[in-house]
């Protein structure tokens, strides 16, 4: 340990507040005061609890653990938990203290987790002198200024490529440009979907096995893959066989109607949450991916779903989607500007990452 750090409990560096606001109490209040839950601003009230800047911990539900800095002069729901510094602390060296205490390691409960103060209050955390607490606190916020940086350029990018969609091919649902429209089934050479019978799959294998959780909108999510044999991958691929470039479609589930390029240059196998889309000729596959996912196209066809527990699309239903159908001079030219913008984010990514890598080595070395 440092010269000057000491071990201390959670409990002896920070307090915790309360927070009993129900929004059904508050529902006509507008005012100038903010309140804010675990997904972030929520409204103006006309009254605050917090006369200084504080931390607030996601205890219930979605996002349980998460933490932040919330401003002076607001308030938190009452899914939020108040934690306040002691003397000797920093209100941001603690921000960085409880995020390196992952506190979602400590949730309990099935169907909505939650997490209590009292759950990690007597975890042994390092406390350094303010100066250096000072110190760390600026090199860390730098590393997250650096990674919000980053994503802010993904997201700018995002919106340059949706952009130029709309400027080329204008608004799929209402098509005002008038592009002849034709069904899925008549534009793709192949529609099918992946295994209707969950096989057994297992952290290493030979074989990828692909569900909609691995089906991001920038390409396959390789975190967390599992893996099948040959023989059960033989069975599935020889239904169900994407190759480079194919679209990928979530069908099922909470996350229906993300479309994506397939971007591995290997076999892999399907579950049935995710559908395979093989462009013809009079289609490219950019287009097809950034018509699917348009904001109006998507919630169209989100519209379109069945299912209670577990929506979903059917293959039929997919056959019959209906899209605008530009030349393919016109969609071969918005593939060749999408191209140059995915490159332009390969980079952003790649610098993401290693913010990233090394905003996690140091908070390793400061908390761990």
């Amino acid at each position: 340990m440092k010269e000057g750090w000491e071990y201390k409990k959670l409990g002896e560096v920070c307090t915790k507040g309360s927070s009993n606001i129900s929004l059904n109490k508050i529902e006509e209040n507008n005012g100038e005061y903010a309140l804010f839950g675990a997904s972030g601003y929520v409204k103006g009230i006309d009254f605050y609890h917090q006369d200084q800047s504080y931390i607030g911990v996601v205890k219930d539900g979605s996002g349980v653990g998460r933490v932040d800095i919330y401003p002076e002069k607001s308030s938190l729901v009452g899914t939020m938990q108040y934690i306040f510094p002691k003397a000797g602390c920093e209100l941001g060296y603690l921000k960085y203290l409880l995020q390196g205490l992952h506190l979602e390691k400590y949730k309990t409960g099935a169907a909505i987790p939650h997490i209590y103060f009292r759950d990690y209050e007597n975890c042994k955390v390092r406390v350094p002198k303010k100066e250096e607490q000072q110190k760390i606190v600026s090199e860390l916020d730098l590393l997250s200024g650096v990674i919000e940086k980053h994503k802010a350029q993904l997201e700018e990018l995002d919106k340059l490529a949706q952009s130029i969609f709309y400027d080329m091919f204008g608004d799929p649902v209402t098509n005002e440009k008038g592009w002849d429209k034709q069904c899925l089934k008549n534009i793709c050479s192949k529609i099918t979907d992946g295994t209707h019978n969950s096989p057994i799959n297992e952290p290493e294998g030979k074989y990828k096995y692909i569900t909609a959780k691995n089906i991001k909108p920038d390409g396959i999510l390789l975190d967390n893959i599992t893996y099948v044999n040959e023989d059960v991958h033989r069975i599935i691929y020889d239904r169900c066989n994407p190759v480079y470039g194919d679209i990928l479609y979530i069908k099922d589930g909470v996350t229906t109607g993300i479309a994506t390029i397939n971007n591995l240059h290997e076999e892999f196998s399907l579950l049935s949450s995710v559908a395979l889309l093989k462009p013809s000729l009079s289609i490219i596959n950019y287009y097809l991916k950034y018509v699917l996912n348009y904001p109006s196209q998507y919630c169209h066809i989100r519209d379109g779903m069945g299912g209670a527990a577990i929506t979903r699309l059917t293959i039929a239903k997919i056959e019959k989607i209906s899209i605008p159908l530009p030349p393919l001079s016109l969609q071969q030219e918005f593939a060749a500007k999408v191209e140059a913008i995915e490159a332009m984010k390969a980079k952003v990514r790649q610098s993401l990452k290693e913010a990233e890598t090394l905003f996690n080595e140091r908070m390793d070395y400061y908390f761990n």
